[in-house]
């Protein structure tokens, strides 16, 4: 919020500048990674979360997940590699369209049957 704040005082602050330059490296670090990562889903997903996770091989959904790339609704465009992400979808490229356009929350389940999520568990399991 303080740098969506600070971005409308200041479009082209370097603080800001410097925020999103740092994310996105890290973002990218992520994907170049040998060790397999396993991400689990356990709560809200969402913006940065969606980028230090999305590109897992493996991504665990739980009940109480709730995944959107809800820079949309802000005015900004889908990032932290959410459009790669989301034109990959399995069987349906208009749902990663869909996602990217709208912010659309996904809940629990519907990211698996989605293809966001690789895999589904209660967390009582």
């Amino acid at each position: 919020v303080s740098i969506y704040k600070g971005g409308q005082e200041e479009p082209r602050s370097k603080v800001c500048a410097e925020f999103f330059y740092k994310e996105y490296i890290v973002d990218y670090a992520l994907t170049q990674m040998d060790p397999i990562q396993i991400s689990i889903w356990n709560g809200i997903v969402m913006g940065g979360g969606v980028g230090v996770s999305c590109h897992s091989p493996i991504r665990i959904a739980t009940e109480k997940s709730v995944y959107a790339m809800p820079e949309t609704a802000i005015g900004f465009f889908t990032d932290v590699g959410g459009s790669y992400f989301l034109a990959r979808l399995k069987d349906n490229i208009s749902n990663g369209l869909f996602l990217g356009l709208t912010g659309h929350r996904l809940k629990a389940k519907d990211l698996l049957k989605w293809g966001v999520a690789t895999n589904y568990i209660e967390t009582s399991n």
